[in-house]
């Protein structure tokens, strides 16, 4: 992102919900129930993209744990409008994590139609770390038509640490599985 000033980061579960409960992962990170969990999450997300130099847009889908998911259709039809003015896209490959899976499945129907668009795809961290995961993603991939390469980007400035940081409550939530938040990221490019 350092390398491309005013980065556009797109949160799709960036979403409020209404009234409920404590879910225990808000509960891990150190909230209370009452809190403005999403409004504390989207603060750190903009204290964090402003080290990077980076814009973002939260979207108002939902985390899973807050309630049902949105469909990939819907998910894809507000990223591609999103997306609609950059030469540029990156997304997660969709590790572990159902938010992650959903986005990346909207994300490679949104790539389906603008093979115009340059497609860089990314470990999703702390979910990469499962046996297996990466590859398995890759392969499933190219089961579906895609044509997945590796590419590599040489590292501008070191502010990764410094962005990380910036997202208090999930560090406290991770604990030590954060420390594969500073490892290196492995990328691949979709080619049209």
């Amino acid at each position: 992102m350092l390398a491309h000033p005013a980065t556009l980061v797109i949160t799709v579960t960036a979403g409020k919900p209404g009234p409920h409960a404590l879910t225990d992962w808000d509960g891990k990170c150190g909230f209370h129930d009452g809190d403005d969990v999403v409004g504390a999450r989207r603060h750190e997300d903009a204290a964090a993209l402003k080290v990077l130099g980076a814009r973002h847009v939260w979207l108002d889908f939902l985390d899973h744990q807050y309630g049902p998911q949105a469909p990939v259709a819907q998910i894809a039809a507000a990223i591609e409008q999103a997306v609609a003015g950059c030469d540029e896209v990156a997304s997660p490959l969709g590790l572990g994590h159902d938010d992650h899976v959903l986005v990346a499945a909207a994300c490679f129907e949104v790539a389906r139609r603008h093979p115009d668009k340059r497609w860089v795809l990314y470990e999703d961290v702390i979910y990469r770390q499962t046996f297996g995961g990466t590859e398995q993603a890759i392969e499933r991939l190219r089961q579906r038509g895609f044509a997945v390469e590796p590419v590599f980007y040489t590292l501008v400035g070191d502010v990764k640490p410094s962005a990380i940081i910036r997202y208090t409550s999930q560090l406290i939530g991770l604990g030590a599985l954060v420390d594969d938040a500073y490892e290196p990221e492995r990328y691949w490019i979709i080619q049209s």
